[in-house]
């Protein structure tokens, strides 16, 4: 990689990249003479904690939403970085089920007019996620993105954004006669951060930086570190007096951020204070580095298993690893830099800014995509990306043996992009009249413990085809994200094709709709039930269902009335309908997060059946509630029970009844 050289010109829009982190944010820009430079915020602070209060007055980021946690923690939101793509996961703030993409579109719209005070108008940005994240993560980010008015030029992985940041700068020391400076030609970027964990091997040759392998955890992070003295301090707390601050939303926030400033401290100091408040009690209790070091100690051992792991994945020794580049804040913890010091045989690298160097590479990679598509003039030298792919993936077949459906790899994780893989299967049986190829993401043998991605299938398949009939696909995955699946029957010249890219997730509200609505304003989209009037030729399936789309709106608000006793059976039938569907939602995301967050076989023998049967025990509640409410609906309609938000629809209701009875 060579330095840019240093030049002044006219450009549209400056390259722009964003480090979205769990718990901090970074921007960054590459300023005139092609140099990133990172951007503050509105406060003049240069990392901006990613966390959101919401109010009457509109959303607040950053360090007053961390303060205001205290103060109103039902309208706080932090950590929200390891819910996405994780549809189950939306979180309860101000009465509402938020999903993660919307906090982290106003995270990032924050971000935009902080960096256009300084920088006039932007749109197009690089932003940047954990290179173990998978499709529907990246997917989930760049929504995100779309959210808050960006352009999403290319979604990076942190660790390859570090090492083009370092690349750079280590260009800048030999061009400016460092010639005694040794190039690193391999690298081991070790990420931690506040919520997550990368560690990628990449080999840096001239103005070429190549992925060798890697892999993470992206539920390890800080915030894991943090519980650990959270916990141990609380549980202090109850045996001195009995009590628990936990179950204090606002003592639980308190404690919360005393115990990062008191992690902080210890990166510093031997031994550090943390003063726990509830109930009128104050009780004082010193923490010292040995006591934290020991409380999680295995969490660090999980990031060594890892480490060394992808050691062994890229085929080396740690005799062929040039630097060990420390990256993300809580690298700052003294047991991170011995146990790398000790695995190692070196000193890990802590030349560039832990916190501010995957900004600067996710710049300087909008830069070259800018410069490559002549949307910005800052000059910077070209270099080429070789990435790889941080999950496998594969098609679902079926066992010929057991009969069992099998995720079966096409293209094995760190793979280098582009690849192409081509595959022959066979027909199930004779006769088979169609072929469906279903494409997934993951490790794991079974389908179900993967990602579905999308589908092909090839139809219409000539009568008497012979069981065993050679089926052939084939998977081209370019370098930026874009799968292609052909399949083909050669035997009859009939093929299938689709392209999977990464697009946007899920449907969701505008970012103003979500404002409003979490402000407790009224938002056209809640004032009716969904769906539209239907025509006058509509079948009676289509009528039906709308009847019952209107019933189950009103139904759901008047259990939030004052009804009248003939009503109030029902009202309350609903409600605890409505309660037993929340403790569902509730028991289904515990299991599902801890079935991906153990590593541990019996944990997983345990809870594999477990999750089936809290989907379907969901599913069950979905259904009962909707039935619950559309009864209190209809009932309120027969008894002439109608709160004006429900009387414009009565003419609705009327016409749909006389064409079902008709």
């Amino acid at each position: 990689m060579t330095m840019p050289d240093a030049a002044s010109s006219d450009h549209l829009q400056p390259p722009v990249g964003i480090d979205l982190g769990t718990t901090l944010s970074v921007v960054a820009y590459i300023d005139p003479s092609g140099r990133p430079v990172t951007l503050p915020n509105r406060s003049g602070d240069l990392l901006t904690p990613s966390a959101l209060v919401f109010d009457s007055d509109g959303v607040v980021v950053g360090r007053e939403a961390v303060k205001g946690s205290v103060l109103d923690p039902d309208a706080f939101a932090d950590g929200f970085k390891r819910d996405m793509g994780r549809a189950a996961f939306h979180r309860r703030v101000c009465g509402h089920d938020v999903p993660p993409e919307v906090f982290s579109a106003f995270l990032l719209a924050r971000l935009k007019e902080d960096a256009e005070n300084r920088l006039g108008p932007i749109r197009q940005v690089v932003i940047t996620v954990p290179a173990f994240f998978d499709e529907t993560r990246r997917k989930s980010t760049q929504e995100a993105g779309r959210l808050a008015g960006l352009d999403v030029l290319d979604i990076i992985n942190e660790p390859t954004a570090a090492a083009i940041a370092f690349g750079y700068h280590r260009a800048a020391l030999t061009s400016g006669g460092r010639d005694q400076v040794k190039p690193a030609d391999r690298i081991l970027v070790y990420d931690l951060g506040g919520g997550t964990f990368d560690v990628t091997i990449l080999q840096i040759d001239g103005d070429t930086l190549r992925t060798v392998a890697t892999d993470g955890d992206v539920l390890l992070g800080g915030r894991d570190f943090d519980e650990r003295l959270f916990n141990r301090v609380a549980e202090r707390f109850v045996a001195e007096h009995g009590l628990d601050p936990r179950g204090d939303p606002h003592d639980a926030a308190r404690l919360w951020l005393d115990v990062q400033e008191a992690k902080h401290a210890l990166t510093e100091r031997r031994k550090t204070t943390v003063v726990c408040h509830h109930q009128g009690i104050r009780m004082r209790q010193e923490i010292t580095r040995e006591e934290f070091e020991d409380l999680s100690q295995d969490l660090l051992g999980r990031t060594e298993t890892t480490t060394e792991l992808v050691v062994r994945q890229a085929g080396l020794s740690w005799e062929q690893i040039d630097r060990v580049l420390l990256v993300g804040g809580s690298t700052r913890m003294p047991m991170v830099v011995e146990m790398l010091r000790r695995i190692s045989g070196q000193q890990p690298d802590r030349s560039q800014s832990a916190d501010e160097v995957v900004a600067h590479g996710a710049a300087l990679y909008a830069a070259l995509l800018m410069t490559q598509s002549r949307t910005t003039s800052v000059p910077v030298a070209p270099f080429e990306l070789v990435n790889v792919n941080s999950h496998s993936l594969g098609v679902v077949g079926v066992h010929p043996t057991t009969g069992e459906r099998v995720n079966v790899t096409l293209i094995p994780k760190n793979t280098p992009l582009p690849a192409c893989k081509v595959k022959r299967f066979q027909t199930a049986r004779t006769s088979q009249p169609s072929v469906r190829v279903a494409v997934v993401e993951g490790e794991s043998p079974r389908p179900e413990h993967c990602i579905a991605l999308g589908q092909c299938a090839i139809r219409d398949l000539p009568p008497g085809l012979a069981k065993g009939t050679p089926i052939e696909v084939e998977f081209q995955y370019a370098a930026n994200g874009r799968l292609s699946v052909s399949a083909r029957v050669p035997s009859v010249r009939q093929s299938a094709h689709v392209e999977i890219e990464r697009a946007r997730s899920v449907a969701l509200d505008d970012l103003e709709t979500w404002r409003r609505r979490l402000a407790g304003e009224p938002v056209a989209s809640d004032d009716g039930p969904p769906g539209a009037e239907l025509p006058e030729d509509a079948d009676r399936a289509s009528l039906l269902k709308r009847l019952d789309e209107i019933y189950i709106w009103a139904g759901m608000r008047a259990v939030a009335l004052t009804v009248p006793e003939a009503l109030l059976a029902s009202r309350e039938a609903a409600v605890a309908a409505a309660a037993a569907l929340a403790e569902a939602q509730r028991n289904r995301d515990r299991l599902a997060r801890a079935r991906e967050e153990t590593t541990d076989p019996r944990e997983i023998v345990r809870l594999d059946p477990q999750l089936p049967r809290a989907e379907l025990a969901l599913q069950s509640a979905k259904t009962k509630s909707r039935f619950a409410h559309l009864i209190l609906g209809r009932e309120c309609v027969e008894s002439g029970f109608l709160p004006p938000e429900l009387a414009r629809y009565l003419p609705e209701i009327q016409r749909l009844r006389k064409a079902l009875d008709g």
